[in-house]
């Protein structure tokens, strides 16, 4: 009966020991999964941001470069199908571009209206010193960006020493996001010369600002029209 009672007992200890050695095991994995499952969307999230900041250079270094045959389309969301689930526009002109930059800081801010009251003193103070470097009031200033970009370049040939504002959104997966198709948004920007919007030729400007008569055509020398844009700018 004693040796009976010794093996029960060996035994319970056995399993005991067992249930004690399979916890530990099973902590220990779920840590180690839990570990690399932070690590791969660290990984991902830098990727996507990293990728998202590529696709936008390369397309305002086109733009820059007037490497494309036609004025692109201001606000046009364009898919990118290389990429699952990114996706890029160009927006012209300070208004739009400046409007742009407040629904990518808001979006940034979520619920946080104390961030969100803190993105509007900013547009509201960036107004303003435009404003004042235009010589305008506040309500002179509003008027004026009123007016609609493609109208401005339409009115007057295109020129190298011109400049709008232009900014590259690319908008990509959120990966913590809070609902589906919520997106991380990235936005750069620089200053681009009416001539590089286009996309003519200087030879073509120059023809037709001979037409419209903003030249005089003695003084046109298209081979030596400046092809330097200036740098550009993130957030």
């Amino acid at each position: 009966m004693r040796a009976t009672s010794g093996r029960e007992s060996e035994g319970g200890m056995l399993l005991i020991e067992a249930l004690v050695a399979m916890v530990i095991v099973a902590t220990v994995t779920i840590a180690y999964i839990g570990i690399r499952t932070d690590a791969l969307i660290d990984a991902t999230h830098a990727r996507n941001w990293r990728l998202a900041r590529e696709i936008a250079e390369e397309h305002l270094s086109e733009l820059m470069a007037g490497a494309h045959e036609i004025r692109p389309e201001s606000g046009m969301v364009i898919v990118i199908d290389k990429y699952e689930g990114f996706s890029f526009k160009i927006v012209l002109g300070e208004t739009a571009v400046s409007e742009a930059e407040a629904e990518v800081a808001n979006e940034a801010a979520g619920d946080d209206s104390e961030a969100r009251d803190r993105v509007q003193w900013e547009r509201d103070r960036q107004d303003y010193r435009r404003a004042s470097e235009r010589n305008l009031t506040a309500q002179e200033y509003e008027e004026q960006q009123l007016d609609d970009i493609d109208d401005r370049l339409n009115e007057k040939a295109p020129s190298a020493d011109e400049f709008e504002e232009v900014a590259v959104i690319v908008y990509f997966p959120k990966l913590d996001a809070d609902h589906p198709d919520q997106k991380e948004t990235l936005l750069i920007k620089a200053r681009v010369s009416t001539l590089a919007i286009s996309g003519m030729t200087p030879d073509e400007a120059a023809t037709l600002q001979e037409a419209d008569g903003s030249v005089d055509p003695s003084s046109a020398n298209p081979a030596s029209a400046p092809t330097g844009f200036p740098g550009t700018s993130g957030k």
